[in-house]
């Protein structure tokens, strides 16, 4: 039987339209609703002003990526970046096994005492026969 190779790590969102995913359709509708509701609440020039802010910004959230990260995601992750602890400390892994430090022996050093002399021996007195020339 032949294998065929399976393709991993797909990243596809379903889509309503032919470019429109679900995300981005309730990102736009959302901006809409919002939009719709200051229609009411707001003066007509200051809902204009706020409702293009409004719009843009929910254009920006469903179409902009930044490296192929979604704008709402690098929002996300700045904030949580600002408001989270900054102190950075080094701290020393424990080992899995406890090792036994070795105690080494300390090497002594030889002191410099009185140097040997040579012995008296057979040897030496016929050296000393051989150099002065005796009998």
């Amino acid at each position: 039987m032949e294998r065929y190779p399976i393709p991993q790590f797909i990243e596809q969102e379903g889509k309503i339209a032919f470019f429109i995913s679900f995300r981005q359709f309730f990102y736009l509708v959302g901006a809409g609703v919002v939009c719709f509701l200051l229609y009411y609440v707001l003066p007509f020039f200051l809902f204009v002003v706020i409702s293009i802010a409004i719009f843009g910004g929910a254009v920006a959230l469903a179409f902009v990526t930044i490296n192929g990260v979604p704008v709402l995601n690098m929002i996300l992750g700045s904030i949580g970046f600002a408001v989270g602890g900054k102190n950075y400390t080094w701290k020393k892994k424990e080992s899995p096994y406890p090792f036994k430090p070795i105690s080494r022996t300390k090497i002594k050093k030889l002191d410099q005492g009185p140097v040997l002399q040579a012995q008296k021996s057979q040897l030496r007195k016929m050296q000393t026969k051989v150099e002065t020339q005796e009998k």
